[in-house]
């Protein structure tokens, strides 16, 4: 599966942020076939990807047309985007929450023992909702904060209210 996450950096240029979001990403991913590091994603392409305004440079690895400024009115809808693309996916594991039964697996668990069958499934939105709300970077956060390895939008926020003028963000499409 493919994601659209928009990575924020800081940076002097489009250039530079960039290659810190592409050496960044490529870092987590290790240059060791026989350990990699734990991360979410597989591969992916910093610019957009699939996602690219320009269809012919969908797999260009060096396509930074899309990157934008904190100046840029990109920049404004890039946050917006991620931010509906999180709350609806934060709102589908709500209802999905609200649908468990946790004293039936409760009672099943003291029962059965865990198994690692029924209880692992059904609490999966459990589990899905903690990480989401507590910022572990995962394919349904859409944005991340590589300035301050966060998912909350309120680091990169407060920066900009007390002055930095240099954040950018990135495109990035990932596989995971």
């Amino acid at each position: 599966m493919h994601v659209l996450q928009y990575i924020a950096t800081k940076a002097d240029s489009v250039d530079e942020a960039f290659s810190i979001v592409k050496s960044g990403l490529e870092a987590q991913l290790g240059n060791d076939p026989e350990s990699p590091t734990p991360t979410w994603f597989d591969w992916f392409v910093v610019g957009g990807g699939r996602w690219a305004k320009d269809e012919s440079a969908q797999y260009a690895d060096d396509y930074q047309d899309e990157v934008a400024h904190q100046s840029e009115e990109d920049f404004s809808s890039y946050l917006k985007n991620a931010k509906s693309l999180r709350w609806h996916e934060l709102e589908s594991l709500m209802k999905q929450v609200r649908e468990v039964n946790l004293t039936d697996i409760l009672d099943g668990i003291e029962e059965t023992g865990l198994d690692y069958g029924r209880p692992v499934y059904e609490l999966y939105p459990i589990k899905k909702l903690f990480d989401n709300t507590v910022g572990i970077w995962n394919p349904d956060s859409y944005y991340y904060d590589m300035e301050h390895d966060s998912t909350n939008m309120v680091h990169m926020r407060n920066s900009i209210d007390n002055g930095d003028k240099d954040w950018y963000l990135v495109p990035v499409d990932f596989h995971f």
